[in-house]
């Protein structure tokens, strides 16, 4: 069976939202080193982080050191409407049940699959319990307002710290296993 792993960029107040307006001073090689630390042969995205990625990536050459590791994955859209999806290896997931659909991805062929992004896509993935990690760049700085990663009144989820490594930049990755067992 695959594996679903949440990569997300976090305030330390715990914010996720509209990353771009806090996360950019932080970026370095090292940061980008912990990002692609976790591969994946699939991201999972909802359709405003694709058109993002998309929007951003998707010209990028091949050896591009960002570009590269977010064209060759292929990726899987949810999305309510039918876009065209025009940034290549890109698919929408079928209609139906997130929560069905996704736990299909997961049971059929293929590797890793990586959700980047996409708040209310991981928030429905951690309450399904079909998350198997969580990939976490928290960035020294309080954002204050703004979505968390994980609401008030969402799921108990019990965590297993694999790794925690601070970065230069003040920047921790912290790396966990969910334990669905414990729920």
């Amino acid at each position: 069976m695959r594996t679903i792993t949440v990569g997300q960029f976090s305030s330390l107040d715990g914010v996720v939202e509209s990353p771009e307006k806090w996360h950019m001073p932080y970026v370095d090689q090292e940061m980008m080193a912990a990002i692609w630390s976790e591969p994946a042969d699939t991201l999972l995205l909802g359709r405003v982080t694709y058109d993002s990625f998309a929007g951003a990536f998707a010209t990028l050459p091949d050896d591009d050191p960002v570009g590269g590791p977010m064209n060759r994955p292929s990726k899987v859209v949810v999305s309510r409407t039918r876009p065209a999806l025009a940034w290549r290896n890109s698919h929408l997931l079928p209609a139906g049940d997130l929560a069905e659909r996704v736990a299909e991805l997961k049971a059929g062929p293929g590797g890793p699959i990586s959700v980047v992004g996409s708040i209310s896509v991981v928030r429905a993935l951690l309450s399904a319990g079909l998350v198997d990690r969580l990939s976490l760049l928290i960035h020294p700085i309080v954002v204050g307002a703004g979505q968390r990663l994980f609401p008030g009144d969402g799921p108990q989820v019990h965590l297993t710290l694999e790794k925690c490594d601070v970065l230069r930049s003040g920047v921790t990755h912290h790396l966990y296993t969910v334990n669905q067992g414990r729920r």
